[in-house]
């Protein structure tokens, strides 16, 4: 799935009940860290805002950034709606250029496996975290490759836990824990059905 595909789905994004089941399930656990209003967050592959605007209220302030265009147009009109005075939305690539913010948690989700480069995004994620700071990513578990249908745009099939969890010790963080949050039911060409787990991986500077 190309950048220029997301921009031209993201007026339809939130309509597959699919996707709503699975961002409810990744707010929800995100949910459990101890968050408060007090913190200052930010959501890297904020895509439409279903994961993070259900999480804007626990928050002092939410920074919710995506590269696609067509995304963050969508979030904004949803920012707008919800008349949010403590989201704000910014167009922009952590693997194409430095952040100036740091921030008491940062989440990701489903959005890891479209980045090619995998230990640069979570070292510039690590980097942007307060010390104490938590780091929460949502993503398939290593699957065969059916998940996506074919010119999807996936970099990755899946990620290998301990893989993820050695990166992310390499860059200071600690209390790693990883918790399966929701599964997906697929019925792949052969009409054979298959699931794939969804991870969150939490862990603390």
């Amino acid at each position: 799935m190309t950048q220029n595909h997301f921009d031209k789905a993201a007026n339809d994004w939130d309509q597959k009940k699919r996707r709503q089941e699975l961002a409810k399930a990744i707010a929800e656990n995100i949910a459990l860290l101890p968050l408060n209003n007090k913190m200052t967050a930010m959501e890297y592959g904020c895509g439409t805002g279903l994961v993070g605007l259900a999480l804007a209220s626990r928050l002092r302030s939410l920074v919710m950034m995506d590269t696609s265009s067509g995304m963050v147009e969508v979030l904004n009109t949803k920012i707008n709606e919800m008349n949010l005075s403590n989201v704000s939305s910014h167009l922009f690539d952590l693997t194409k250029g430095n952040y100036d913010g740091h921030f008491d948690l940062i989440f990701s989700a489903m959005t890891l496996h479209h980045i090619d480069n995998t230990e640069l995004i979570l070292k510039n994620l690590c980097q942007l975290l307060n010390k104490d700071g938590y780091l929460a990513i949502a993503d398939l578990d290593s699957e065969d490759g059916s998940f996506h249908s074919p010119g999807a745009g996936e970099k990755h099939h899946g990620f290998n836990r301990d893989v993820l969890a050695e990166m992310l010790r390499n860059f200071g963080m600690s209390s790693i824990t990883f918790k399966t949050v929701h599964t997906i039911n697929k019925v792949d060409d052969t009409q054979k059905a298959k699931s794939y787990p969804i991870f969150l991986v939490t862990a603390q500077k």
